[in-house]
């Protein structure tokens, strides 16, 4: 199931992700939720979580 979540940036990062998701053919929502994908992952909060959920598994 999706959900929908709503984020406030600033005039300067909406306009760069309005710029960089024409350029790649994205919808900007879809540039904004990739990239915070794509942090959380590098955080390994994803990884963790998984980790975590296959502990409790067991």
């Amino acid at each position: 199931m999706s959900i929908q979540i709503r984020i406030t940036v600033s005039k300067e990062i909406n306009e760069l992700l309005e710029k960089v998701s024409k350029k790649l053919g994205k919808k900007k929502s879809m540039l904004a939720r990739e990239l915070m994908e794509q942090k959380m992952y590098d955080l390994e909060l994803i990884q963790r979580e998984l980790q975590e959920m296959g502990k409790d598994g067991k």
